[in-house]
């Protein structure tokens, strides 16, 4: 009996994505922590060839450190100065070139590729970290499309254990979870609603979700469908569109906020990316941020960036801005993010933008315009250094509720144009 295929649902860039290896201009394992799973590990210990051996057994090690360990994450490549000692020089990975992509583990083996399982049904998408799948995402003028798949159950990894959720048990009969298809319908064909700012589309996606939260909280979710339905029609007929246009971005405040989420990063941990490092530099030169700086001289050069180098960028390319929002929604199921609110998913959301714009600015305003190269360059670092560290945002969702940051009226103000 022929083995049955499975269905996949993706964006549309993914049929074009394909590793470009050594060519690449970042290395996907550097910098980074790589769990290697149980059954990946104990077949490295059996391998024989008289290269490759002694380096599994030098730095592919058990895990020992508490509240890490599982089948998972059962051993760890020992990083050296930041990088993968399984790399030749030309970048390219010597288990792969040695044994052959199936030997790889799970981590290795699926990235750039996230994959979900919503009703028993795959989903799968591309991190922007990796600056190949970057590229694609961000580039396309015409936005992201989503296609269904059909391919042979042999084609690529999918990890054992991928996030999954379904909307349709039990345990979400009176939870938003339960109308997740609806709500993600509106939420993604709001975002691609050109009719708005990118900003604006943010906004009235912090209404949605507010809505969202409210209805649950009260007990009514069953009042869900016919408040997306309301919803979408005022969307569509333009009648929230006066409160949208009469909102006035305080660029200060903005700069404080996305400034001090910044801040936050580097304090975290070393900065192990050069690429990222770089892009930080050039961040705060490109808005002559240094020590004992005035205030007042740095809110000058950030609103002489926006006017001079950011929207005349974004005039013709807001698209860009589009599909990072778009791919990031669609990746982490928002905004029903599992064992999250809808308003915890459109803070993330608001964090990740509002410091991309912050990258934009200070890298504008020091090369003196932006670039889909820059640009490429700015998303693809800053997503390898936040959205693969666990804690990071989570973190900063935290701060910003601690400090009563936390509410549309400041989201507003982090995210308007």
């Amino acid at each position: 009996m022929p083995k049955k295929n499975r269905v996949v649902l993706q964006p549309e860039y993914l049929s074009r994505f394909s590793c470009i290896g050594g060519a690449c201009e970042d290395s996907c394992c550097s910098g980074w922590r790589v769990s290697v799973d149980k059954k990946t590990f104990l077949e490295y210990r059996r391998v024989k060839d008289k290269a490759l051996a002694p380096l599994l057994d030098e730095f592919v090690k058990r895990e020992r450190k508490e509240g890490v360990k599982s089948d998972e994450a059962y051993a760890k490549i020992n990083m050296v100065k930041g990088r993968c000692p399984l790399q030749d020089a030309q970048n390219l990975c010597l288990i792969q070139t040695t044994l052959g992509y199936g030997a790889l583990c799970d981590v290795c083996a699926v990235y750039p590729r996230l994959y979900k399982i919503i009703d028993k049904k795959l989903e799968r998408c591309a991190t922007v970290s990796c600056p190949e799948a970057a590229r694609l995402v961000l580039n396309n003028p015409d936005g992201i499309g989503f296609e269904t798949v059909e391919e042979g159950k042999g084609v690529g990894r999918i990890p054992d254990r991928a996030p999954s959720l379904a909307p349709g048990d039990a345990k979400y009969a009176a939870k938003p979870a339960k109308f997740f298809w609806e709500i993600r319908m509106v939420g993604l064909t709001l975002l691609q609603n050109r009719e708005y700012t990118v900003g604006q589309r943010l906004i009235l996606l912090g209404l949605l979700c507010r809505k969202i939260d409210e209805l649950d909280e009260s007990g009514r979710v069953e009042e869900i469908p016919n408040m997306l339905e309301t919803f979408g029609a005022s969307v569509d007929d333009g009648s929230l569109r006066p409160d949208l246009d009469a909102v006035e971005g305080s660029f200060g405040i903005q700069l404080r906020l996305a400034k001090e989420l910044t801040d936050e990063r580097l304090k975290m941990e070393l900065i192990a990316s050069k690429v990222y490092l770089v892009c930080m530099v050039e961040t705060l030169a490109g808005i002559e941020f240094v020590a004992d700086t005035p205030e007042a001289t740095i809110m000058k050069k950030y609103v002489e960036n926006r006017d001079k180098y950011v929207l005349p960028y974004l005039k013709d390319k807001e698209y860009v801005l589009e599909n990072f929002v778009v791919n990031e929604f669609f990746a982490r199921l928002m905004p029903i993010s599992i064992n999250k609110t809808a308003w915890d998913s459109y803070l993330y959301l608001c964090v990740l933008f509002g410091m991309v714009k912050l990258h934009l600015n200070g890298m504008g305003g020091f090369h003196k315009g932006l670039t889909d190269e820059i640009v490429v360059r700015i998303v693809q670092a800053f997503s390898k250094m936040v959205l693969h560290n666990g804690k990071f945002i989570p973190g900063m969702i935290e701060k910003l509720k601690a400090n009563g940051f936390d509410t549309l009226g400041w989201m507003t103000i982090l995210v308007s144009d």
